[in-house]
Formats: C-alpha cells, structure tokens, sequence
C-alpha cells in the first residue's frame, strides 16, 4: 500500500510538473489567462462587499433605527391603556431583544409663527427609531425637550436650544378644529434626528408627557418590537397574533414593501453580477486554452506515443485551469482589497445617517473565488477533454 502511494505520488508530481511546463511555455496566454481570473475577482470581491454593505445598511436604518421588526396596535384601531404592561407581555415572547410602546399624534412643528405638520412620537428613552446627528436624546420625563428631525431643522432655520412652538391634536381627526382636542406648547430643541425610515421629518417626545397631557397617562399607539434575527419577524409576528387575538402584529417584510423590494433588488443584482462574471471569464479562458490545446497537438501526441493515458494527459490540462484560476483569484483577491478599502473611505452612497461601506468578510472573498474556479475548471474542461482524445498517429504524421 505505501508503494503504491508513493507512486500515485510521483505521478501527480510529475503530471503538475508537465502541466507547469506546457502552461508556462507560452508566456502570453498565460498572462492572458491571469489577467481574466483576476480582473473578474477584482470587479466582483468589492461588489459583492458593497452589496452586502446595502443590505447591512438599509436593515439597519429601517429596521433597527426606524420602525422595528414588527409592529403590534391594537385591532379596533384605538390605543392600548396601559402600554407598558402590553410591551412586557409581548417582550416576553422567544426571539424579541426589546418592546417598545410608543404613541402617536398628528400636529405641527413651528418657528416664528411658521408651522410645518408632522406626526408627533412620544417615545421612551431607550427607544431610537432615527440616527442622532446633533446634540442629545431627550432624558425620561423631559416635558420641554423636542428632537427634530433634520428635514424640519433646515426648513424652519432652528438648532440645538432654540425655541420651538409644538402642536398636538389629540383625539380624533375630526375633532381637529376644537381647542379642547389641541396641545400648544413650547419646546427647546434637545437635538437633531435623520433617519431612512422618517425620522428625518418626524418630531420625537417624551412619551410620559405626550400621554399625560392627552389624558391617557400610560397609553401607547402601538408597540415596536426589535429581534435578534430580522428574518424571524414574519413568523414572530403570526406567534404573537395566535396569542393575543385582540392585537395585529405585522412584521417588517409585510408592513415594509419598500425596504423588502430593495432587498430583493439587491439580490438580484448581485446574480446578475456572478453571472457576468462567469461570462466575461468562461469565454476568454474557454477559447484561450483551446487555442493553447491546438498549439500544443505534437506535444499531446508524444505523451500518448510515450504510455500516458488520457486520463492523464486530462488531468494535465484541468490543472492548468486551476493554477491560472488560484494565481488570478489571489491577485484578483489583492485588487480587490484595495478596492474595498477605497470604497469605506469614499462610499458609493452616503446621504444623512444612511451611508454604504463594503463589509470586509470572508463571504466577499470566497463567494467570488469559489464561483471563478469552478467556472475556469469548467471552461477548461472541453479543451482538456479535446487534448485527452488527441490521436497521436495522426498528430506525429502531420495528418493534423
């Protein structure tokens, strides 16, 4: 048994030493061919990493910054009473990291006599569904604190401590023209608010004393529900519903659509990519070893003539499909890196707290590498196959 390794051995040696000797003896195709591999490694490693940096930042600022993974309101359409008791029933259930109540008016933020309208959040401190891009979050039973969204901060001309007029209409929208169903208050601006998912033309309070002052002093509008995993929230949500028939709990995939799209666009778009690739680099080494096979026929022959078979003489070819493919993945690999590097320093998409970076991971280097060595060993394949069927009389009579 250890003869025959050793033998096995020395063959495979001696088969990678002619497939080095035959690919290194035409010095242009295998540049040619390295320059393929590594220019598709190169193009898909940071695209793939900036794909992957949309995906992280989309579910960051719509999910974990914004509304949640699921929403839960109560089925009649009204308010719950008592919304921290709801919260903690809810965040009792496997798989939630936090519940949240939160509650909700329509109104109006003004300056100088100006008024812009907008749903007014009463929100508890731990709560964030926007980024901070100024100043502070409001401190829990701060009756005079506002965080503004960066869309109203601009349009009324106000920052950090100035004055603001807030109002809220409570009770229902058709009672909007009564006085007795409209707060009035002045508010200084604790700090400036941006977000994806609105929360840059929002305006956020402290949810004590929205709820006070409607009159409902621990009322909630709905309760938002953060979860370790994002994609638990369709099947969360259903959990929920089954355990409390008297509240609807959504999760983001169906509340979202437009966050959902944009995933799957994504996804789309990164198929679309491998699939370039494997175009741009499947047909240039397909043809090129092809080429190189023709070449290479009176060489071919006298392997055959000398006892190898065609096992053998396949292999030696496949092998030079792979050494092209692993020399061009790590340069592609090199450029890659730069690339990515690049691309966290100057991102590809940055507006208020919304910003892409490419994730360096390991998935954006190996995904694109696996995919071209096993495109470059099919692409070599039928020229390997093509050199292993060479009939050697005909190749050293110069029939061929």
């Amino acid at each position: 048994m250890a003869d025959e390794l050793r033998r096995s051995r020395a063959r495979f040696a001696l088969l990678a030493f002619l497939a080095r000797r035959s690919l290194f003896g035409s010095k242009l195709t295998f540049i040619l061919l390295v320059v393929a591999i590594a220019a598709g490694a190169g193009f898909q490693i940071p695209n793939t990493a900036n794909l992957t940096g949309w995906d992280r930042a989309l579910l960051e600022d719509g999910l974990t910054h914004g509304a949640g993974d699921i929403r839960v309101e109560p089925k009649d359409g009204g308010r719950f009473a008592d919304g921290d008791a709801m919260a903690a029933t809810i965040g009792s259930f496997a798989g939630a990291r936090a519940a949240t109540p939160i509650l909700v008016y329509a109104g109006a933020i003004g300056s100088k006599g100006r008024f812009l309208g907008t749903p007014v959040y009463g929100i508890e401190p731990e709560t964030d569904p926007f980024h901070l891009t100024k100043g502070a979050v409001l401190a829990k039973g701060d009756s005079e604190g506002v965080l503004l969204g960066s869309s109203f901060a601009k349009r009324l001309g106000v920052g950090i401590g100035d004055a603001v007029e807030l109002r809220v209409i409570f009770g229902a929208a058709g009672m909007a023209v009564g006085d007795d169903n409209l707060g009035r208050f002045s508010m200084k601006v604790r700090g400036i608010v941006a977000g994806s998912a609105g929360g840059y033309r929002f305006v956020f309070v402290d949810r004590g004393f929205l709820a006070k002052e409607s009159g409902e002093p621990k009322s909630a509008s709905a309760i938002v529900v953060h979860l370790a995993d994002h994609e638990l929230a369709t099947s969360q949500a259903a959990a929920i519903n089954a355990a409390l028939p008297d509240v609807e709990a959504i999760g983001w995939r169906e509340d979202d659509p437009y966050l959902t799209s944009y995933l799957n666009a994504n996804a789309t778009i990164a198929g679309v990519s491998y699939a370039m690739v494997v175009a741009a680099v499947s047909v240039p080494m397909w043809a090129l070893l092809y080429i190189h096979v023709l070449k290479r026929r009176r060489e071919i022959g006298i392997l055959a003539s000398l006892g190898f078979g065609r096992g053998e003489i396949f292999a030696i070819y496949v092998l030079q499909s792979i050494v092209v493919a692993v020399i061009g993945c790590v340069i592609g690999a090199v450029l890659g890196y730069a690339l990515i590097r690049y691309f966290q320093g100057h991102p590809i998409f940055e507006w208020e707290s919304l910003v892409v970076r490419p994730v360096l991971s390991l998935h954006a280097f190996l995904g694109p590498a696996l995919t071209i060595i096993v495109t470059a060993l099919i692409a070599g394949a039928y020229p390997a196959w093509r050199a292993a069927h060479t009939d050697p009389a005909q190749v050293l009579r110069r029939i061929e």
